[in-house]
């Protein structure tokens, strides 16, 4: 008997039958493609006061130079990178040599601070007193032990 396949299509294929096992880093990939969008909406928001406004901005964002306005274009480039850099690592997670608990680690700081940063970047921003406290700094902290994490489990992984 021969029994034909059906093969599906790619649309349908959930995560972890496209990359065979992936599970862990699936929350990673999805949640990188979900925050990259949010960012790119937040550019779309920015642009409205960049160089030509359709829309006046707050005094504290006059000034192209301004601390504020650096702090708000940083994260805008945090909420682009850092969901970017989900997608990548959260592909290859289940595939390193880490424990399980480690790879729940890493997947869940980097999902955090793609998150945090940026926001704690716009409440620097917005409010003075979160600069003097270094509010994104934890975040920032957090993501980073992420990628340490995976960097250590590739170090240990043969490709």
């Amino acid at each position: 008997m021969n029994a034909t396949r059906v093969e599906r299509p790619i649309a349908r294929l959930r995560v972890e039958d496209a990359w065979s096992g992936l599970r862990i880093g699936a929350r990673n990939v999805r949640g990188g493609l979900v925050l990259v969008s949010i960012g790119f909406l937040a550019g779309l928001a920015m642009s409205l006061y960049a160089f030509q406004p359709v829309i006046q901005p707050g005094a504290s964002l006059d000034q192209y130079d301004d601390l504020p306005r650096r702090l708000l274009r940083l994260a805008h480039i945090a909420a682009i990178m850092l969901p970017l850099i989900n997608i990548v690592f959260g592909a290859w997670l289940d595939r390193l040599r880490l424990s399980h608990a480690a790879k729940e680690w890493a997947s869940r700081l980097l999902l955090v601070g793609a998150v945090a940063v940026p926001l704690a970047l716009g409440v620097e921003a917005c409010w003075a007193p979160a600069r003097h406290v270094y509010l994104s700094a934890i975040p920032v902290i957090g993501f980073c032990s992420g990628v340490f994490i995976v960097s250590i489990g590739a170090a240990r992984t043969r490709f």
